[in-house]
């Protein structure tokens, strides 16, 4: 009786001890895990790569100001001028080789670290609920240098999420190029919990790990819905998204393209590809079809 008595102690005090480990790690790891910031050193100047390129700062508010640079072509004046927008744990130096491309192209474009992220501030990511406010102060200071050249936004992964919602409030953006991102936040974060879990799901955990990383971040994750905001784009917009993509399905590409609202839409699926190396594997095809897209506008 007492061995017995002794095991159900031990197996009590061990649920209580999983449960509070879990409790801990679901309100206090896993939200900060989500939107915590990412600073890495930048190991790499434009210069280095043979840009024309002169430091930007872009005062947001008070407390956030992000940083990067203003690329233009060597010789003329630049046709048009393009925000590159990175994705999550990326920087401005992701962007340097194509910037390198459509300075080639006569187009000017800016290249700089989203809040939270390199060497701009912000101790928290919130997926474009604020980051979409970021690209219109960004919009006003472009149009003051160049007022009169059509204006467009390049967002890959996270940075396509943020120039979507960018898209559908700044009509300054004149055209969109969106790569590999997804349709709402809650849908993804869950995704990304699955592939860390052997494909288990734990929904009710990640709902309450997310809506605990907007109180911290003083934001609403549920706001945060690419999918709506398709909705109200009226800029010509060129979507691509890698088939063999395993971080963001396939299908959020199409699904985004399907509920656009502008009619001047092209939707490029890179077969083969996963989510980083679309140019690779869509080669020149890939390249000629975005820069004739561009150069359209």
């Amino acid at each position: 009786m007492a061995k017995k008595y002794r095991k159900r102690k031990i197996a009590a005090m061990l649920l209580v001890t999983v449960s509070i480990a879990v409790f801990f790690i679901t309100h206090q790891v896993l939200p900060y895990a989500i939107i915590s910031r990412h600073k890495q050193p930048s190991t790499q100047l434009p210069s280095e790569l043979g840009l024309k390129a002169e430091k930007a700062s872009f005062k947001i508010n008070d407390s956030i100001q992000l940083k990067g640079y203003w690329v233009t072509p060597k010789n003329n004046p630049p046709k048009s001028i393009m925000l590159l927008l990175h994705g999550i744990g990326g920087g401005k130096e992701h962007f340097y080789e194509l910037a390198k491309s459509l300075a080639d192209q006569q187009i000017a474009s800016v290249v700089y670290d989203a809040r939270g992220h390199g060497e701009s501030d912000g101790n928290y990511i919130s997926y474009g609920f604020y980051e979409k406010e970021d690209v219109s102060v960004i919009v006003s200071k472009v149009k003051e240098r160049y007022p009169d050249i059509p204006l467009g936004v390049w967002g890959n992964s996270m940075g396509g999420t943020v120039a979507l919602q960018a898209l559908a409030m700044e009509p300054r953006l004149n055209f969109g190029v969106i790569e590999s991102t997804f349709t709402d936040l809650k849908t993804i974060v869950n995704d990304y919990q699955k592939r860390y879990s052997f494909g288990i799901g734990l929904q009710s955990i990640c709902n309450y790990a997310l809506s605990r990383a907007g109180e911290i971040g003083k934001f609403d994750p549920s706001k945060v819905r690419p999918i709506d905001a398709v909705k109200n784009i009226e800029q010509s917009i060129f979507i691509a998204h890698g088939t063999e993509d395993p971080n963001i399905k396939f299908e959020y590409g199409k699904a985004l393209f399907d509920n656009l609202k502008t009619k001047d839409k092209i939707f490029y699926p890179v077969q083969g590809a996963n989510h980083y190396d679309l140019f690779e594997v869509g080669g020149d095809a890939y390249t000629e079809a975005v820069l004739k897209f561009i150069k359209r506008q």
